[in-house]
C-alpha cells in the first residue's frame, strides 16, 4: 500500500354443525330418547318418547290385551306422562342450548387459554447472534522483526511491457479491470529492481499496488540467501521501513500468517502473506488492515518476486488480488 499523497397451531372445535349435528360434528347433541330403558342404542328410525313405535300396539290404548274399563283412566295417565315426557323434553332442549351448550363451549374453548402454543421446529425463526468483534478473531501476532539491512535498490526498469499484462524480473501476472499500469512508483520492496506495477485507488490519495521484479541480494550481505529467506525479508522490511512503520505501527500486528514452500508455474517458490492491522495513526476509513503477499520464485534467469497487497473490506480488491497470484507466469 502506497500514499500517493419463515406447522399449524391448535384449533378451536368446530361449531358451525350446530347443536344438532351429527357424530362428530363436534357440536353438543339433544338426548337421546329414542329407546327405552332397555333399548340397544341404535339411533336410526323414528321412535316415540316412551318407547313405542309409531303406529304400533300403542295407539290402541291397550297394552299386551289389558282389560277394558281401564281405558280412559290409563290413556289419561298416559296422556299426563306423554305430557311430563314432553315437557321433560323441552326442559331439556332449552338447557342443551343454555346451560349445557354454554359449559361446553367453555370447555372446548379452555384449551386456547391454556399454555403458549409453541411453534414446530420448521417454523421457528432462526436465532439471530451478533457478528463475531475482533475479539472473536485469533489474536494477532507481532510481527518479526527484519535480520538483514533491507537494502533498496534503485530501480533501473529493463523489462518491455505488453498490454493485458505486467512484467518484471522474469515474473509476469495479469492486470484486472479498474487497475492502472504504467506508473513507476519507485522502488518499493527491499532488495528488488526492475520492478513494474499495477495500482489502484483505496481512498483519500491513498493506493494499493502489486508488482513483479528481479531480487538481488548484494555480495556484501552474503549474496542471495535462497527463496525462503528472500520472501521472509522482502515482506518483513516492508512492515520496518519507515513508511511501513507510520501505516502498521511498530511492531505491526498480524492475523492469518502464511509462511511455506509453494509452486509458481512449475518452479519452486516461497510465499510469506498475512493479514496486517493498519495504525490508528494511520487515516483510513474504508479498510483497518492489509493483505501483504511476498512470493519469490526460482526463475531460470534468477531469482523474481511479486510484491502485491489489497485493503481487506474493498472485496473486489482481493479477488484481484487471488486473481494476479493465480496468473503469475514465469517468462
Amino acid at each position: 500500500m502506497t500514499d500517493q499523497q419463515g406447522g399449524t397451531g391448535p384449533r378451536l372445535p368446530d361449531f358451525s354443525a350446530g347443536p344438532a349435528g351429527g357424530a362428530g360434528s363436534g357440536g353438543p347433541s339433544l338426548p337421546d330418547f329414542s329407546r327405552g330403558a332397555g333399548g340397544t342404542g341404535q339411533g336410526g328410525g323414528p321412535h316415540t318418547p316412551w318407547g313405542g313405535e309409531s303406529g304400533g300396539a300403542a295407539g290402541s290404548g291397550r297394552p299386551n290385551g289389558g282389560p277394558p274399563g281401564r281405558g280412559p283412566r290409563l290413556a289419561l295417565l298416559l296422556g299426563g306422562v306423554g305430557c311430563l315426557v314432553v315437557a321433560l323434553v323441552v326442559v331439556a332442549l332449552v338447557l342443551s342450548q343454555t346451560v349445557f351448550r354454554g359449559a361446553d363451549e367453555e370447555e372446548t374453548a379452555s384449551p386456547s387459554a391454556g399454555p403458549t402454543p409453541i411453534e414446530a421446529p420448521s417454523t421457528r425463526p432462526p436465532e439471530v447472534t451478533d457478528p463475531p468483534t475482533p475479539t472473536d478473531q485469533d489474536p494477532a501476532t507481532p510481527a518479526e522483526e527484519p535480520t538483514v539491512a533491507c537494502t533498496v535498490h534503485d530501480n533501473e526498469t529493463v523489462t518491455a511491457q505488453e498490454d493485458g499484462v505486467v512484467r518484471g524480473g522474469g515474473l509476469e501476472f495479469p492486470v484486472q479491470e479498474g487497475w492502472e499500469v504504467g506508473s513507476n512508483w519507485g522502488s518499493q520492496g527491499s532488495y528488488m529492481t526492475d520492478q513494474h506495477f499495477a495500482d489502484q485507488p483505496v481512498e483519500g490519495g491513498w493506493y494499493t499496488v502489486a508488482g513483479v521484479g528481479a531480487v538481488e541480494f548484494p555480495e556484501d550481505e552474503g549474496g542471495y540467501p535462497g527463496a525462503e529467506e528472500a520472501a521472509r525479508a522482502i515482506f518483513q522490511c516492508s512492515l520496518t521501513r519507515e513508511q511501513g512503520e507510520e501505516i502498521y505501527g511498530s511492531p505491526a500486528q498480524l492475523r492469518n500468517l502464511r509462511d511455506e514452500a509453494t509452486t509458481i508455474d512449475g518452479h519452486d517458490a516461497w510465499i510469506v502473506s498475512a493479514d496486517v492491522e493498519i495504525s490508528d495513526l494511520a487515516i483510513l476509513h474504508s479498510t483497518d488492515a492489509w493483505r501483504l503477499v511476498v512470493i519469490v520464485v526460482d526463475t531460470p534467469s534468477g531469482p523474481a518476486a511479486f510484491d502485491g497487497g489489497a485493503a481487506l473490506g474493498h472485496s473486489q480488491q482481493v479477488t484481484d488480488l487471488e486473481a494476479m497470484i493465480d496468473g503469475l507466469r514465469v517468462l
